[in-house]
């Protein structure tokens, strides 16, 4: 029974281990990408709070910064549950000379159900116009549903090269069937990579850390507690080290407190996903599953030696 508890053991350790490489490998590569020979040129920046913005924004609320943002906001809300597009900005002759450019910036919503979106209608010399809406499952084009913190977008929109034309006017709209849309600053920046408006990694400007380095920690993180499980599991089946086995349960533990308290202070500080999802999950795994495990492992070691007694007091 000994060598079997081992095997198992060895076997949940090259597996768990497996696992968490191979979870970091595909955070990493699905939201890192090259940036060589990446430029950008930023045409305008948008200030809700600029004196030549006030009174010609049609709809929405002015949010002046104070201690809990740092920015100026526009707030956009629609209690009547009906979907509505609101003109929130035009931009008449945008200046735009690359083939590749966007609008970026910085999102929050609350209660929106259903699907809402942001949009760019894209009108050019020769009367056609186009668009772009985030309508994405996730990124910086996701679309806006639910409740969410401040997380960055990108309005991207490409011309091929069959014309030399560029947009002599832009329209930035919000689209929500219900709840509230707060917008952050807003750039419009392009690019003299044709690839770089869609790839470009974006990271929310008061983020603690960026979406690499939050797939490094998850990665990591989500390998060592794994690495430490998969010992618990031997030494407790095997019978050994129990001084060893029980410090590291209350080891977890500690860290997975402190873990869900730091994650759940970043997901009150309207820290981006990357950064409070793995500091929850890290928290929740370190701290439930130390505690389920405590008694019983601990009972184990006390049978352990209740036999070894017996089996002494019959020689």
């Amino acid at each position: 029974m000994k060598y079997v508890m081992l095997f198992l053991g060895l076997l949940a350790l090259a597996f768990i281990t497996f696992i968490g490489f191979s979870v970091a490998v595909l955070f990493l590569s699905y939201h890192h990408h090259p940036q060589a020979g990446f430029a950008e040129d930023t045409l305008r920046e948008i200030n809700w709070s600029d004196p030549n913005l006030r009174g010609k924004l049609a709809v929405g609320k002015l949010i002046e910064a104070d201690a809990n943002c740092p920015f100026a906001q526009l707030q956009v809300g629609n209690p009547a549950g009906v979907k509505k597009t609101f003109a929130i900005l035009t931009i008449s002759d945008p200046c735009i000379t690359a083939a590749s450019y966007a609008i970026t910036g910085q999102v929050r919503y609350s209660y929106v159900k259903d699907t809402g979106y942001l949009e760019i209608w894209n009108y050019f010399p020769d009367g056609k116009m186009y668009f772009s809406r985030t309508l994405g499952d996730s990124g910086p084009m996701q679309s806006l549903t639910g409740s969410s913190g401040w997380r960055p977008f990108t309005l991207p929109f490409y011309i091929d090269n069959t014309t030399k034309m560029r947009p002599v006017k832009l329209e930035f709209n919000v689209v929500l069937p219900s709840g509230i849309v707060y917008l952050g600053p807003l750039k419009l920046v392009q690019f003299k990579e044709v690839e770089s408006a869609v790839t470009k990694t974006n990271t929310a400007s008061n983020a603690w850390w960026t979406d690499r380095t939050g797939g490094l920690v998850g990665g990591i993180a989500g390998t060592a507690v794994g690495l430490t499980g998969a010992a618990i599991g031997v030494l407790a089946g095997i019978g050994i080290a129990r001084k060893v086995c029980l410090s590291l349960l209350g080891a977890m533990f500690v860290l997975g407190i402190a873990s869900l308290a730091v994650g759940l202070a970043a997901l009150a500080s309207s820290q981006p996903y990357a950064v409070y999802y793995p500091l929850l999950l890290l928290g929740l795994l370190c701290s439930v599953l130390p505690a389920g495990l405590f008694r019983s492992i601990k009972r184990q070691y006390e049978l352990k030696e209740l036999r070894k007694m017996h089996a002494m007091d019959i020689k």
